[in-house]
């Protein structure tokens, strides 16, 4: 075996095989760089989805002579002077291999002006041959221009794309640029191109990008915590999607992957979204530079918390505090869609201070429930609190007479509260007259949100109660899981959960929140496992119910359950107080409200 020292030209080929992929990679390059010059706007030319042609024209500060003569030289940069810097990135581009790395397997050449300067100047690279600097004509700014990517490696020319496929990877890098950096415009030339203006807001680009009905279903996120603002917009969960493509991460204004921010949005959703659903989500993450070191990868597209456990929680809480704005949102998008038939907006919730004792059998005494059904009179079920003043939506949510039409489904803030009417079918879906239309109601699904509600409510008081089991449930653990689940038995009391050593690899549960109706010890200590296994350790006991209790669902009435009367009753009169009335803790709905209008327009009572 011989060991040779590779030629320069082999060593550049290789480093360029990290650096460029495919013409996105290289977009990607030159637009953060042009980011880092100051730009206010970009502008971007493709021939063959970039195979052929990249060219990328800027309004920075561009560069004077000397410094593009080391423009196509390997690890030379203007953003990093010693290794300290590295502790502390900020800006996009840093590593000094990108420009060197295309010009050595592409024909490249750059024409630069500094505002100063009385003429703009050219250099060029052709398969890693640097030509000299020579006067040029040109505005302020740079433009650098690509072609024939990879045109002396055919064998990394034979796995590009055809060029539809690698104009869709360059659009997907001008989004997550656009998106990043609202304050510079962006323009893609060409047929289904993007124009988009400097200084939109957030909500603007997406509307362009995305459309106006995602934008409709935007809920804005503001969070600050231990030294991090999380900013952007989370989606309704209905707008969201069959797979992540639609989750957009940032740090910094770098756009990023990582697992343990998409588990913590997962997260976040889960008693929002069924299994298989992925929500949408535009996450802007403001941190320290120091705190997160973004040179672990040659494209800089993963990146490294320091504080990993911290990020995931604090990014989960942003999102969870968005979305439970969600009701808020609901109602003021559903109050204009019966055609002028109700010019008030829609009432905001109230926050949830307790539950009306429900019967026997769902978590009650019967002398309670005959009281709710007094009060009701039969089958009339007035909407509860219905004297109050109903507290104005936000005029930013507020529809205009310019927006379109939503063409989903519109629900009231809380579709218990105006029920005139019920019939039960098939023991399952209970329907339900309102003051404009009907609702269909899954009895197992509201009754777990109500349940759910209801300890969580208890948790955050203090006061949950607590029925002792009659005989232990005895389970076996995996050593590890043991002592995790044992370390944060505290809590789990304070939430209604007894948990003790039993010895070996076993512990007891000796005790479960009252509340439940068919409680399951192993189903409970396995989803709390699984956590303490994923991602965050939940500390308080609200957060310990809150990320288990959606797989609880056991206690609920079930399909096929036979309701009494006053049990229904009571289970909507629980129902008209819930804060987030829409879905169970997995994540399906509870009820469809249809209006009067729509049922109108269905029999062509109305054109």
């Amino acid at each position: 075996m011989v060991i040779r020292v590779l030629a320069p030209a082999v060593v550049s080929k290789i480093a360029a095989g990290e650096v460029v992929e495919r013409p996105f990679s290289v977009l990607k390059e030159l637009v953060e760089n042009s980011l880092d010059a100051g730009s206010t706007r970009i502008a971007v030319e493709l021939e063959e989805g970039g195979k052929s042609l990249l060219r990328v024209r800027d309004d920075g500060k561009g560069m004077g002579p000397d410094d593009l003569a080391l423009a196509f030289v390997q690890h030379a940069t203007s953003k990093l002077v010693d290794v300290d810097d590295l502790d502390a990135i900020v800006s996009l581009g840093f590593r000094g291999e990108a420009l060197a790395s295309i010009g050595s397997v592409a024909r490249a050449r750059i024409v630069t002006r500094e505002a100063e300067s009385a003429s703009a100047f050219e250099v060029r690279a052709d398969a890693g041959v640097i030509s000299a600097v020579k006067p040029a004509a040109g505005p302020v700014g740079t433009l650098v221009e690509v072609r024939d990517l990879f045109y002396n490696v055919p064998a990394r020319r034979r796995f590009l794309r055809t060029a539809s496929a690698e104009r869709a990877r360059c659009l997907d890098v001008l989004t997550r640029a656009a998106l990043a950096h609202c304050g510079t415009a962006f323009c893609l030339e060409g047929a289904r191109g993007m124009d988009l203006h400097a200084g939109e807001a957030l909500e603007e680009r997406v509307a362009k990008l995305f459309g106006k009905e995602l934008a409709q279903k935007a809920l804005p996120i503001d969070y600050e915590q231990a030294g991090m603002r999380v900013g952007g917009l989370a989606i309704d969960p209905d707008g969201a999607r069959r797979d992540r493509s639609q989750q957009y991460l940032f740090v910094n204004g770098r756009p990023f992957q990582d697992a343990s921010i998409t588990h913590a949005l997962r997260e976040a959703y889960r008693e929002y979204l069924m299994p298989g659903k992925f929500p949408v989500v535009f996450l802007f993450l403001g941190i320290d530079p120091a705190r997160v070191d973004v040179n672990v990868h040659p494209t800089k597209s993963e990146l490294r918390f320091v504080e990993a456990r911290l990020v995931f929680s604090v990014v989960r809480r942003a999102v969870l505090a968005a979305l439970q704005t969600r009701t808020q949102r609901v109602g003021a998008r559903g109050a204009a869609q019966f055609d002028g038939a109700r010019s008030a907006a829609a009432a905001v919730p109230e926050p949830v201070t307790g539950f009306p004792d429900l019967p026997r059998g769902l978590f009650g005494d019967d002398g309670a429930a005959s009281r709710v059904a007094e009060a009701r009179g039969g089958h009339v079920v007035p909407a509860p609190g219905s004297g109050a003043p109903a507290p104005e939506v936000s005029a930013r949510l507020q529809p205009t007479a310019a927006s379109q039409p939503v063409t989903e489904l519109r629900r009231e803030p809380n579709p218990f509260r105006a029920v005139r009417h019920f019939l039960v079918i098939h023991d399952l879906y209970i329907l339900l007259e309102t003051e404009d239309g009907f609702s269909v109601v899954d009895q197992h699904a509201l009754h777990e949100r109500v349940i759910y509600e209801k300890l969580l409510a208890q948790s955050r008081s203090g006061t949950v109660a607590v029925q002792r089991l009659l005989v232990p449930e005895v389970l076996d653990l995996a050593p590890a899981d043991k002592e995790a689940l044992l370390e944060h038995a505290a809590a789990l009391e304070t939430a209604g959960v007894l948990v003790r050593d039993f010895g070996g690899a076993s512990i007891k549960v000796e005790g479960m929140p009252a509340a439940l109706r068919r409680p399951d010890p192993k189903a409970l200590v396995d989803g709390l496992v699984a956590e303490l296994r994923l991602g965050e350790v939940p500390r308080e006991p609200h957060e310990v119910l809150e990320r288990l209790h959606s797989r609880a669902c056991r206690s609920a009435i079930m399909a096929g359950d036979r309701l009494t009367e006053v049990e229904i009753l009571a289970l909507l009169e629980a129902a008209s107080k819930l804060e987030h009335p829409h879905n169970c803790p997995h994540g399906r709905p509870t009820v469809l409200s249809y209006s009067s209008a729509q049922l109108e327009r269905y029999f062509k009572r109305r054109v």
